[in-house]
């Protein structure tokens, strides 16, 4: 009888127990897998929208002004808010909802970016004040450094881009300076006695001759469907070099910019100093064989990356605070907080065109989601990606990574090979019949490259002279022909002037 008693009594405690665990469990499964499926869709909802700003800038032959890159950049954001909607199955009325649940999107661009978060409105409609808060994009933020001398003599602004590609202007005493161009290490150039630049060397002992202009094939298309292979000759490899190194040589010969420009110097846009950078008096802008801009590894680089990282993370908790302020207006009561980004993604951010996508406040089971979503672009008209180049075997009509096999065959066969960003590869539409599409680039993938697990991570340094020459002849043209909007020639000017 006593051991049917304790049966009994285990049984109520027991089972009880039981239940509640299996319930919680249970939970918490549902949780981790409606976490995932958000996730997923964040994910999901960012690609696509990256996918839209390519297809649009691809396509619009004014993709790099200012005013059309806003347009593709809100193009995008509906994108996102349509496609996100959708997998939360609020398409349609309902899908403007969504954003509520957004306290911030980031677009990185070559040489600054956007963000698109709530902003306060206010206005009289009908007699009557209507107030709230709404995502807007923001203006166009660029990376910029501002270096002030102790006593306000220098005053310098430098505009940082995502490869070697600056503009700097301000004031060094009384005299105005604005001048853009490419930093590089003049040691690797070699320049006649007329400072004209006719070699650019390579590592191994071997010279890239730029002085020989490229002639360029591709196929065209004249709005009324008629397409032909047009060809031109180009000498945009020997000016991406005269002109780095003029502007190069411009900069190392100005002691007071070159002292000016250190970290220590640099100033918030309220004027105060970085806590990060007190006592570092390294000179960025001293370029040299030790300070390569094109060296991840430079001074310049490092504090290029540094400037990058704290405008954007500094900009971007602005954004937050204000959702955060005022998320119960847009129908939300999140305290949003910023995930920290790891290593790998500010890789991503600081080397890429990127979008950065935060979601926040949605109740999932037992937590509240909070998850950010980084998705890159590789093919735009906005930044030159380094490994994203395609090389075409004209006498084969095929095109290859640079460390292919096959590529390096073709060239010791003597085929005619060059270089093409691979943004030249996608289906464009007709100027004129945008139902109609081509390829400026019609050659055929190898089949090496394809198939084989090609090491796309190899130093390109380490590849052989043969390989390097196209590499850099390719990489220097396609930088040259990128439109800029910042660019600015050379200006001296003197208050007495």
């Amino acid at each position: 009888m006593k051991l049917q008693n304790m049966t009994v009594i285990f049984s109520i405690i027991v089972i009880p127990i039981t239940l509640i665990l299996s319930a919680y469990i249970g939970v918490q499964i549902d949780t981790v897998m409606m976490v995932q499926k958000y996730d997923t869709a964040l994910m999901s909802a960012t690609h696509d929208a990256i996918s839209a700003f390519e297809l649009n800038t691809i396509n619009n032959k004014y993709s790099t002004n200012a005013d059309s890159i806003r347009r593709d950049i809100k193009a995008a954001v509906n994108t996102f808010s349509t496609s996100l909607a959708t997998k939360f199955g609020r398409a349609g009325s309902e899908s403007s909802s969504i954003m509520s649940y957004i306290p911030a999107l980031v677009f990185t661009l070559y040489d600054g970016y956007y963000i698109y978060s709530p902003h306060e409105y206010n206005y009289e409609y009908n007699g009557e004040s209507k107030t709230g808060y709404e995502h807007i994009l923001e203006p166009y933020i660029q990376y910029t450094g501002r270096y002030k001398t102790a006593n306000n003599d220098n005053d310098i602004v430098v505009n940082y881009s995502l490869d070697n590609y600056v503009t700097i202007y301000g004031y060094i005493g009384s005299e105005y300076i604005s001048y853009s161009g490419y930093l590089i290490d003049t040691s690797k150039l070699v320049v006649n006695g007329d400072g004209i630049v006719t070699h650019y060397k390579l590592s191994g002992g071997d010279n890239l001759d730029i002085t020989q202009k490229e002639t360029l094939t591709w196929n065209e298309a004249d709005g009324n469907n008629n397409y032909s292979i047009a060809q031109k000759s180009t000498d945009s490899v020997q000016r991406y070099y005269q002109e780095a190194y003029d502007f190069t040589k411009w900069v190392n010969s100005n002691t007071s910019l070159i002292s000016t420009v250190t970290p220590a110097n640099a100033v918030r846009s309220d004027g105060s100093k970085y806590d990060e950078f007190k006592n570092d008096n390294t000179e960025i802008l001293d370029i040299k064989s030790s300070n390569d801009p094109e060296d991840r590894a430079s001074a310049f680089t490092q504090h290029k990356r540094e400037i990058m990282k704290i405008s954007i993370q500094d900009n971007l908790n602005k954004a937050i605070k204000v959702y955060n302020d005022h998320s119960p207006s847009m129908g939300t009561h999140a305290n949003f907080r910023m995930p920290i980004l790891t290593e790998d993604d500010w890789e991503k951010i600081l080397t890429n065109v990127n979008m950065i996508s935060f979601m926040e406040g949605i109740p999932v089971g037992t937590k509240i989601y909070n998850n950010y979503s980084i998705v890159t672009s590789t093919q735009n008209k906005q930044y030159i990606n380094p490994n994203s180049i395609y090389f075409v075997d004209h006498t084969t009509n095929t095109y290859h990574r640079i460390n292919c096999p096959e590529l390096l065959k073709s060239i010791q066969n003597g085929n005619n090979v060059v270089g093409y960003k691979s943004l030249d590869f996608r289906r464009l539409q007709n100027p004129k019949d945008n139902t109609k599409y081509y390829y400026k680039h019609s050659e055929l993938a190898c089949y090496t490259c394809i198939v084989n697990s090609l090491n796309e991570d190899e130093e390109i340094e380490n590849l052989s002279p043969t390989l390097l020459k196209i590499y850099y002849r390719a990489l220097a043209r396609e930088r040259y022909d990128l439109d800029k909007v910042t660019k600015m020639i050379k200006y001296n000017k003197t208050d007495n002037e």
